[in-house]
């Protein structure tokens, strides 16, 4: 196992140090017992810096059913590489991988190996706010 790489030079690291939150990823790059290729594995996690406990994904929305909804509708459509289309963004886990940045919530939308693993989608915040929680967005984006 080794610290991978995804399209677009996105390592692991800290992603963002703010009042409101830190944030980071982790990218590994391993190989299964008599593979033909190595994989890639992705996780994220968000950290309150008020409480230095994690946000998860269910933090997030105020109807999660709403908001997936409106990332499906979203994500192919910003997909600058054209790699997601609404096959990629079904079921409920598509969205599960997510950190904020300054100019929106930056989702990985998992992909086949072939296609690069996951495809790193910034959301405007504008275009996604109104589905957050009171208080989230002020908390993500506090510098």
């Amino acid at each position: 196992m080794s610290d991978g790489e995804l399209p677009g030079g996105y390592r692991s690291g800290v992603t963002r140090i703010g009042a409101g939150a830190v944030a980071g990823r982790i990218v590994l790059l391993w190989y299964g017992k008599g593979a033909a290729h190595p994989n890639r594995s992705l996780g994220t996690v968000v950290i309150a810096t008020t409480t230095a406990t994690p946000i998860a994904v269910n933090d997030l929305y105020r109807d999660r059913a709403a908001a997936l909804d409106r990332l499906r509708s979203l994500l192919p459509e910003l997909d600058a590489t054209k790699r997601v289309d609404s096959a990629d963004v079904t079921g409920t886990h598509f969205a599960d991988a997510w950190l904020p940045t300054s100019a929106g919530l930056e989702v990985y939308v998992p992909l086949a190996h072939a296609a690069g693993d996951y495809a790193p989608i910034v959301v405007p915040w504008a275009q996604i706010a109104d589905q957050l929680r009171p208080g989230i967005l002020e908390q993500l984006r506090a510098d």
